[in-house]
């Protein structure tokens, strides 16, 4: 991993990576060259794809899918007379054809941070405590919320770096059931590869991210569990595919809300239709803003309809003045840190976890959205019910970001200029739990308020149980076994 630097901003090019592609509203959108998704319902309809665009690409294949949907990622070569711009036209001939649902190249989505080139700071005096006491912790009233809800019981898919699971702060609440969606990596942790993929002239600078997305979401909802869905590399970049299939297999193994602080200007159909997918099966897709202080080009997916976007403010509520603004974001929260000649006044700062067990500051959407994706799993926590008659599957979404909404403090007066562009308000953890039940402890297998011989007799029943999302499973791991009885022992 790169060893940190004082400056906060760099001149960072994506050039040597991708190629861009200018299409209508979306200029100079970045692509993984060689390769496009497409949406085939049926294997016929996927072979007449492959021979069509076989007539004029070399290497057409299908390079990969997404497991349980039919979203296929491409492979195609170009001739020195052509261009990306042929493959678009292709795609959407084929599309207005019928023979396929829809087709797009290969976006590159990434962190906003790594988007605005900014980095993490560490040093002298960024340390645990400095971590649990900073601003935003009274700011939204974490340690009142705590009398009400821990987040036990949940589940928050972390779609980023990774995440170092051994860092002290995260207190062995990383489930071990994480995946790598990282080419040639087979590993979920938040590491580097020692290697300048981007060639702007810096060595894995989105490492941490992850972690430190994931420390934020932990010092919100301590008792949660996350789930480390690797697919940005260590530039804090991938395609457009990989993200929509991590969220896809954060869906299948058990999330109850996913974290993407990652986002990017083109509207992907693959990752909208995933995160529609998400609200329809009760997962809610929380994703940043992005780092761009504009509102237009959009982000997403925090602009996607059936995702809840989040901006971020200061410790005074005021727009940090990185953050994009948008009608279509749903909620604020603090990310935003403050540096001045001297240094970072940790009093105004964003302080997380980076791996080998240090201490960062860093400012961006991605850490508001990491409080917002907290204060959600606190609230999520406090209904073991859902989905319900009252909140059925489809509804869940909507009930947990309304309840976020109507209960966060107010910020339009302090906000003049970016009225209903910063959401419905700036979210508040002890004022979110308040109209919710008292949620159940860690290993209150069914939730009736006590860990007793019941919750013993839940566990042996569902003993060795694979892949079910069951609050039996209580260390997220994706099986029922002797370390989910050893936490019930634990908590008796």
């Amino acid at each position: 991993m790169r060893t940190p630097s004082l400056s906060i901003l760099c001149v960072a090019s994506l050039a040597c990576l991708v190629n861009s592609f200018a299409r209508a509203g979306n200029p100079n959108e970045p692509v993984v060259v060689g390769q496009a998704i497409v949406r085939a319902d049926s294997a016929k309809q996927l072979a007449k794809t492959i021979t069509v665009l076989s007539q004029t690409f070399t290497g057409v294949a299908v390079l990969d899918s997404i497991e349980g949907r039919p979203i296929y990622l491409l492979s195609y070569g170009l001739a020195a007379n052509q261009s990306l711009a042929d493959v678009d036209a292709a795609i959407t001939t084929l599309r207005a054809q019928g023979t396929i649902a829809w087709g797009e190249l290969n976006y590159i989505g990434q962190t906003g941070e790594g988007q605005t080139d900014s980095l993490w700071l560490s040093g002298v005096g960024i340390s645990e405590q400095a971590f649990e006491s900073q601003y935003a912790v009274p700011l939204l009233g974490v340690t009142q919320a705590h009398e009400r809800s821990r987040g036990a019981g949940v589940i928050v898919a972390v779609i980023d770096t990774g995440i170092d699971a051994a860092h002290p702060a995260l207190e062995g609440r990383v489930s071990t059931k994480g995946v790598s969606f990282v080419p040639q990596s087979s590993s979920f942790a938040d590491i580097g590869d020692g290697v300048d993929n981007d060639n702007d002239g810096l060595t894995d600078e989105q490492v941490g991210h992850g972690t430190f997305v994931a420390g934020l979401i932990h010092l919100v909802a301590p008792d949660a569990m996350l789930l480390s869905v690797r697919v940005l590399d260590s530039e804090g970049i991938a395609g457009n595919f990989q993200i929509a299939r991590a969220l896809a297999w954060s869906i299948d193994h058990g999330a109850h809300i996913a974290n993407m602080s990652l986002g990017e200007t083109y509207h992907s159909q693959a990752l909208e239709d995933i995160v529609g997918e998400a609200k329809v099966k009760g997962v809610v897709v929380i994703g940043a803003a992005g780092n761009s202080n504009t509102n237009d080009p959009r982000q997403f997916p925090a602009c996607d309809q059936s995702a809840v976007g989040v901006a971020a403010l200061d410790w005074d509520d005021i727009k940090a003045p990185f953050s994009n603004f948008q009608i279509n974001i749903a909620l604020s929260a603090p990310g935003h840190s403050e540096f001045t000649k001297v240094g970072p006044n940790l009093a105004h700062c964003i302080v997380g976890p980076v791996p080998n067990g240090m201490y960062a500051v860093w400012s961006g959407t991605s850490f508001a959205t990491a409080f917002a994706s907290g204060t959600a799993a606190l609230v999520r926590a406090q209904h073991p019910e859902w989905p319900s008659a009252a909140t059925p599957l489809e509804e869940i979404r909507s009930t947990l970001t309304d309840t976020l909404g109507s209960t966060g403090a107010p910020i339009y007066a302090l906000n003049p200029k970016f009225v209903d562009f910063l959401g419905a308000s700036r979210i508040s953890a002890v004022n979110a739990v308040a109209v919710g039940p008292i949620a159940p402890l860690i290993a209150d297998v069914n939730a009736d308020g006590n860990v007793d011989a019941a919750d013993l007799s839940l566990i042996l029943a569902l003993w060795g149980t694979l892949g079910a999302a069951t609050r039996a499973d209580i260390d997220a791991s994706g099986e029922v076994n002797a370390a989910d009885l050893s936490l019930l022992i634990a908590h008796w």
